[in-house]
C-alpha cells in the first residue's frame, strides 16, 4: 500500500508562497471594487447636490477625491508588492499590469465629480433656472459604466467590458443634445449675465460627465488588454 505523499520543505513553501499571492490578488481585486463604489456615489451624489442646490452635499462629494486618491496609492503599492516579492508571471502579470493602468481613470473620474460639485457650490450663488433631464440621464449612465468596467475588470470579462465601450456612444449622443440645448440658452440670453453664466457652467457639468464615460471606456479597454495582452481603442 501506498503511505501518505511528503511534500518537500520547497514544495511547501511554493504552496504557501501561492497561497499569500493568492490572497494579495484578492485584497487587490476588493480594493479595485472600493474604489469604483467611492466613483460612483461621488457623481451621483454631485448631480443629487446640483438638482437639489445641496452645497453640503457638494462639498462632500468634493473630500471623496481625497479617499480616491489613498485607494489609488493603496492599490500602487500593492501592484509594485506583487510584481517585486512575487514575480507573477503570464495572466497574473498581466492583470496587476493592467490594474495599475486602470486605476489613473479611476483617480481622473473622481477628479471630474469633484469639479461638478465645484460648479454646484458656484452656481448655488445663483437661481437655478435650468434642469435638464439628460444631465441626470447621462449620470445615471456614466455611473453604470464606470460600475461594470469595475466589475469586468475584477471577473475578466471581455464581453461586459466591450459593453462599456458601446453605452458611451448613447453618453456622447447626450452630450450633443445638452450642448444645442445649452447653446441656444446662452444665444436667447446674451443680456442676462446671470443665466448665461449658468448655461455655461451647466455645459461644463454635462462635459465632465462625457470625460467620465471616457475613462470609463479606458477602463473597459484595459480589461481587453489583460485578456488578449493588445491594447485596442473600441471607441
Amino acid at each position: 500500500t501506498r503511505g501518505p505523499k511528503i511534500i518537500s520543505p520547497g514544495g511547501l513553501v511554493d504552496i504557501m508562497t501561492r497561497k499569500i499571492f493568492e490572497e494579495q490578488i484578492a485584497k487587490l481585486k476588493d480594493l479595485l471594487i472600493q474604489m469604483g463604489q467611492l466613483n460612483t456615489e461621488a457623481i451621483a451624489d454631485a448631480v443629487t447636490a446640483l438638482e437639489t442646490q445641496d452645497v453640503a452635499l457638494a462639498q462632500k462629494t468634493k473630500s471623496v477625491e481625497t479617499l480616491v486618491d489613498e485607494k489609488e496609492q493603496e492599490i500602487e503599492r500593492l501592484c509594485l508588492k506583487l510584481i517585486l516579492k512575487q514575480q507573477p508571471v503570464a495572466s497574473d502579470l498581466l492583470f496587476i499590469t493592467s490594474a495599475m493602468k486602470m486605476i489613473t481613470d479611476m483617480e481622473r473620474i473622481a477628479d471630474q465629480a469633484a469639479d461638478i460639485s465645484e460648479l454646484v457650490i458656484k452656481m448655488s450663488k445663483l437661481p437655478y433656472a435650468e434642469s435638464l433631464t439628460e444631465i441626470a440621464e447621462m449620470a445615471d449612465r456614466v455611473q453604470a459604466m464606470v460600475r461594470n468596467a469595475t466589475k469586468s475588470f475584477v471577473e475578466r470579462d471581455g464581453e461586459m467590458a466591450k459593453a462599456v465601450c458601446r453605452a458611451d456612444d448613447a453618453v456622447d449622443d447626450l452630450f450633443d443634445v445638452v450642448k444645442r440645448k445649452l447653446t441656444s440658452i446662452v444665444h436667447k440670453n446674451i443680456e442676462d449675465d446671470e443665466n448665461g453664466e449658468q448655461a455655461l457652467d451647466l455645459l461644463m457639468v454635462a462635459k465632465y460627465l462625457e470625460k467620465i464615460g471616457d475613462h470609463a471606456s479606458n477602463i473597459a479597454e484595459w480589461v481587453i488588454f489583460m485578456l488578449t495582452g493588445e491594447h485596442k481603442k473600441l471607441n
